[in-house]
């Protein structure tokens, strides 16, 4: 049977699609902080019959009554990656879960091994309330706006499990033609070719699908691509890319942070660049490398609590691995006022490229080319990617836009102008190679697009070495 015909689904997902996206806009601040209150203690009372949280709040000597609101989060231990690998499957859902009924849903594996996690027809209905409120909020009509998304499509990926279990069961009540989704994987061409026909207003994928797609609109490929906005998330968006994309197809492109793990977006990016946390479904945190807290506005490892759904949960997860900066609630230009993350999600802890004079930069920081290519008036390079092979060691990727090769600066001319701005910032005792490639392949075994930085320093020789 179809569990939309279930009266209680039927009424969450009416109330998730016309209530819950408007709650940021018509809570004050003091109201939404009593609705994190009760939504904390709800999610700390079903995680305590949760075998792995059980064990760490009993270690901790907490119970569900100890906690009155969002302020006694502080009292709650940490839970990490390897919380969850080690314990999967039935130490992280309650005891009386029924697996049989529920979905799996897994991460992509970069960092070696994935995470899985439990998910379900409620926890999916309540996830895409985020996603309608941002289109909301760019005066978008989801009945009738032409949405694509572009995402991994393998087995235990959410987009795959969202797709099955969600979209395909409610399709016999709402039509959702204007809806696509597709594989990364495929051709770009061919992907460019299903956009074509499809002619959709929002695009969302990897910053560098979205930039081949660029490329492919500069040489004349999708005419009928005429998209309103932009969305992007899952990798680092530096400034090159976003002018590279913007200027192909004259619209915005934004930044949304997502994860498997928080199984929504936590946060989005607004017209005006403020990044705003989604308060009402997460509540955020950042610490230092000893898990201390730290002040708004000071830079740390990324803490997320989900305050929302079934399933796993997730409370003072450290997983993320991002290095960010938040404020408190702060009124925006946009007319949004909410906590917000400071100049966007700066990358990957793991990916920090470490100096040998001390320095220390997160990947969203180590993007020093566009202010070159901006110089000289150019998008001739259509990607690129910085390598930190050893601790003293740059190699940075280059491929060239054939069509634009001979056309303004030369091509030795603006590599000498970006090795010399990297050596610049890294110092006399960094060996800087600027190299031109033919293509920069896919992250092995995930299907996930290239990042912009990649280190092979280990974390420890990054340690001992701000430890000297």
């Amino acid at each position: 049977m179809n569990p939309f015909l279930n009266p209680s689904i039927a009424f969450i997902a009416v109330k998730s699609y016309l209530i819950d996206p408007g709650r940021i806009h018509r809570l004050k601040p003091e109201q939404l902080k009593r609705y994190q209150d009760k939504a904390f203690k709800r999610i700390i009372k079903y995680a305590y019959n949760v075998p792995l949280y059980h064990e760490k709040y009993k270690k901790a000597s907490i119970h569900p009554n100890d906690i009155k609101g969002i302020k006694d989060i502080v009292k709650l231990p940490f839970v990490t990656k390897n919380d969850l690998r080690s314990h999967y499957p039935d130490g992280i859902i309650p005891i009386s879960y029924n697996k049989e009924k529920k979905f799996v849903v897994s991460t992509g594996g970069t960092t070696g091994k994935s995470v899985f996690l439990y998910t379900d027809l409620i926890t999916m209905i309540q996830s895409i309330i985020p996603s309608i409120r941002e289109m909301r909020f760019f005066n978008l009509d989801i009945r009738k706006t032409r949405y694509v998304h572009i995402g991994s499509l393998s087995a235990n990926r959410i987009d795959l499990v969202m797709e099955k279990n969600f979209l395909s069961k409610i399709r016999p009540f709402f039509s959702l033609n204007n809806l696509l989704n597709m594989d990364v994987n495929k051709p770009i061409k061919e992907i460019m070719k299903t956009l074509e026909d499809f002619k959709p207003d929002l695009i969302m994928t990897y910053p560098a699908i979205h930039q081949h797609l660029a490329f492919l609109k500069r040489k004349g490929y999708g005419e009928n691509v005429k998209p309103k906005l932009l969305i992007t998330g899952g990798a680092i968006l530096d400034d090159y890319t976003r002018s590279y994309v913007e200027d192909a197809f004259g619209c915005r492109l934004l930044n949304v942070y997502p994860s498997v793990e928080a199984g929504s977006n936590i946060a989005f990016e607004c017209m005006e660049g403020t990044w705003h946390v989604h308060s009402d479904f997460f509540y955020v945190e950042a610490i230092d490398e000893n898990d201390e807290l730290l002040q708004p506005g000071e830079r740390g490892h990324i803490v997320i609590t989900r305050l929302w759904g079934e399933g796993t949960p997730i409370i003072r997860y450290t997983g993320m691995d991002d290095w960010v900066r938040l404020s408190p609630y702060e009124e925006c230009s946009c007319r949004l006022k909410t906590p917000v993350i400071e100049g966007g999600v700066e990358g990957r802890i793991r990916t920090n490229i470490v100096l040998p004079n001390g320095k220390v930069f997160p990947p969203g920081a180590f993007c020093f080319i566009e202010p070159v290519l901006n110089k000289h008036g150019t998008f001739k390079v259509k990607q690129y990617q910085v390598v930190q092979k050893k601790m003293n060691e740059i190699e940075i990727l280059l491929v060239i836009d054939e069509d634009l090769r001979d056309v303004g600066a030369s091509v030795d001319e603006i590599a000498k102008d970006i090795k010399d701005v990297y050596q610049k910032k890294t110092g006399p005792d960094v060996t800087i190679t600027v190299k031109e490639v033919d293509k920069i392949p896919h992250v092995k075994d995930t299907g996930k697009p290239p990042p912009i930085v990649v280190s092979h320093v280990s974390t420890d020789e990054g340690y001992k070495m701000l430890d000297q």
